[in-house]
């Protein structure tokens, strides 16, 4: 029997990964709030190490000043818009603005904060093991490569895995124990 075929593999690389997705929502549904006290934590880390925490401050209380200006603004417009019509304030219709931040700005903070994430998540046990279900997630493609290969690429990938430093994940290790199909 000839090995999987590049779609075949595609197919249980997903169905796999749904696996793991699976266990993932079932590890954080022990503790819903966890993923938004993670993702606050790391994103004010992530200010802290990138030294714009003071920065973020000031921004925080100028964005509120802001806001305070903006909502005052919509409502002298509706004063006059409603003045104008003759009509109530209240029926006129309300349309805030929001305006978006540098975007240069919050792709640094958002990379650093993924980076404080993983520390974060690495300093409890539910995090680790969630850490280590994303790692066997993206590896899977490699994963079930592995589980389908002649010796000789099992070999290497663990010889190139070695030079480099890099630990195999679990899913790999038994992927690589996998006796390779016999050609028939």
């Amino acid at each position: 029997m000839p090995g999987l075929t590049v779609t075949e593999m595609e197919h249980w690389k997903n169905r796999i990964a749904k696996r793991i997705d699976k266990k993932i929502d079932a590890l954080t549904a022990t503790d819903p709030g966890f993923f938004e006290r993670v993702n606050y934590q790391a994103r004010q880390k992530a200010l802290e190490s990138l030294g714009l925490a003071n920065l973020q401050q000031e921004l925080d209380a100028l964005e509120k000043q802001e806001a305070t200006i903006e909502r005052r603004k919509k409502l002298v417009e509706r004063e006059m818009a409603a003045k104008v019509r003759g009509v109530a304030v209240e029926e006129i219709e309300d349309n805030y603005y929001y305006g978006g931040h540098n975007s240069e700005v919050d792709k640094a903070v958002d990379k650093r904060k993924a980076l404080h994430e993983e520390e974060l998540l690495a300093q409890t046990d539910l995090g680790r093991q969630i850490l280590q279900f994303r790692a066997e997630k993206d590896d899977l493609l490699d994963t079930v490569w592995l589980a389908t290969s002649p010796k000789q690429i099992k070999d290497l990938w663990s010889k190139v895995a070695e030079l480099l430093g890099d630990e195999t994940t679990q899913l790999q290790r038994d992927a690589m124990a996998i006796a390779p199909l016999a050609d028939e």
